[in-house]
């Protein structure tokens, strides 16, 4: 049994894209609770459970000491069709969204915790500020919960008065709680330590896992809505001998040995990658992993290219996110987009077959316009290009609205500021918004970004951070680097081998 229950989903994917990839954010929750004196129960990969399995997996785990259950929703839970991405976008605004599906399955799993427990009930994660539609929530938590998911179970269990931080909002009729991360002091780095060897997070053999090494970001691109970035260099480092034994800990109890690096910039301070190759080129096993990375410093630091090969990554991913001149200016890119594309080719060079690289192009951006749109796509499907897979994804812009200014540092600068860079953007709105004097809409935008996507996918490999999960299911590293996707599709029986794992965790979890 366990006071706090955690419903958790690796990531929104279809069908026939590889499923076992855990994500980061429920289990650091779970270690930080479980360093305070609590015990934990995560229930990971939703999306391959039937509601009915999901109401009997929290069973096994509820009782009349447990305090409340939690929604993890910042990769969360298809619908249950799940035949492909598309699915999102049929759902009804609202309640079917907050959830990535039927809120009627949903509110099964909601009466049985009322009936059966006086559990509270939790929803947190990267949604939780924009999707505040369900009054049987009793508490709305926004942003990194490290230290405020300890007050909420304290005040819960009865041992603190009140809380540390905490606003009423009302949904439908009914008074909610909201409590704000941020508004709580940031947790030591030396104490952000994810027990991955910890039996009861029901880890599979040899499973790829994710690690944090840094938080934050020293960049503030004007698009992004992340926190923590702008931060000084050097700072909100995590200690390297904590760090080692982390891995050495996990690689111990499951023989991990593959990591999805989950800092929002990996090679942000050269002494840290410096630092971060000795440990890695030390220990008793070799690793693997991927992670995201800035060109820009790449092209500062070349010789971090052969540290980076050496340590062990096999996968990275640049938001290089536009090669217009003036748009890479505006959203505070400062390498100019030719040199972007010749480091790219360089690199291309020095990693080849050791190292998939993944780009995003944002659509929409200031200067963005239909020709541009045309150079693009002819340069990322050119015979000779690098990079093993592109993905285009319109602008996205949303606002909380002057109702709800305390969500603003949620927001990215467009979005706070969208006249100031000639948008016009509908409040609450993320498809709503326009760029007259480009003469673009978010809508022309999604569309161009899905037809690319489709011209695109016949050269596209599996990279970065999927190469994790394709490995987490059993499709080798030699066919990652050397097929498609499509063509690793063919070779393999994907819907089957995550079925396998699926089945392989549901009898970890006793069901």
């Amino acid at each position: 049994m366990a006071n706090c229950i955690i419903l958790n989903e690796g990531t929104f994917v279809p069908d026939q894209r590889p499923k076992i990839n855990r994500t980061l954010g429920a289990y650091r929750v779970a270690s930080a609770l479980e360093d305070a004196g609590y015990s934990t129960f995560v229930l990971d990969f939703i999306s391959g459970f039937t509601m009915d399995e999901i109401i009997q997996a929290v069973a096994l785990n509820l009782d009349k000491d447990t305090l409340w259950v939690g929604f993890s929703s910042t990769f969360f839970w298809p619908e249950v069709t799940n035949t492909n991405v598309e699915n999102a976008r049929t759902l009804d605004h609202g309640l079917d969204q907050m959830y990535f599906t039927r809120y009627s399955e949903v509110k099964r799993l909601i009466d049985y915790v009322k009936n059966n427990s006086t559990a509270k009930l939790i929803y947190g994660g990267a949604r939780s500020p924009f999707y505040r539609f369900d009054n049987n929530i009793d508490y709305y938590v926004a942003g990194y919960a490290d230290n405020a998911v300890i007050d909420i179970t304290d005040y819960i269990a009865g041992k603190v008065e009140k809380l540390y931080s905490v606003q009423e909002i009302e949904i439908n009729g009914k008074t909610c709680l909201s409590v704000d991360s941020a508004n709580y002091p940031e947790p030591t780095m030396d104490n952000i330590s994810t027990h991955w060897w910890n039996k009861d997070f029901n880890i599979l053999p040899g499973e790829g896992l994710p690690m944090e090494m840094a938080r934050g970001c020293i960049f503030k691109c004007k698009f992004c809505s992340f926190q923590l970035t702008g931060k000084k260099k050097g700072t909100y480092l995590r200690d390297i001998e904590e760090c080692r034994d982390e891995l050495i800990r996990t690689w111990e109890a499951h023989g991990t040995t593959n990591y999805y690096i989950t800092d929002d910039t990996f090679n942000d301070d050269n002494d840290k990658i410096e630092n971060l190759h000795r440990l890695f080129t030390s220990l008793p096993f070799k690793p693997t992993f991927t992670c995201y990375l800035r060109i820009d410093l790449l092209n500062h630091y070349p010789h971090q290219a052969q540290l980076l090969a050496d340590m062990g990554m096999i996968g990275c991913f640049f938001g290089i996110e536009t090669l217009h001149p003036k748009s890479a200016v505006s959203i505070g890119k400062g390498l100019h987009p030719t040199k972007v594309k010749d480091r790219l080719y360089w690199l291309g060079e020095q990693w080849k077959n050791r190292v998939n690289m993944d780009v995003n192009m944002i659509l929409g951006l200031p200067y963005d316009d239909h020709a541009y749109f045309y150079d693009l796509i002819s340069w990322a499907t050119a015979k000779d290009n690098p990079v093993q897979n592109v993905q285009f994804s319109p602008l996205m812009l949303f606002h909380y609205g002057k109702d709800r200014p305390e969500f603003d540092k949620y927001s990215s600068e467009f979005s706070l500021n969208p006249e100031i860079y000639g948008y016009h953007l509908s409040p609450g709105n993320a498809s709503g918004w326009t760029l007259p004097s480009q003469k673009l809409t978010y809508k022309q935008c999604l569309s161009i970004a899905d037809s690319y996507n489709e011209i695109r996918k016949p050269m596209n490999k599996i990279s970065s951070f999927y190469m994790t999960t394709a490995l987490n299911i059993g499709i080798t590293l030699e066919d990652l680097y050397s097929l498609t996707e499509l063509e690793i599709k063919r070779k393999y029986n994907i819907p089957a081998m995550n079925e396998q794992r699926v089945t392989e965790y549901k009898r970890l979890i006793g069901i």
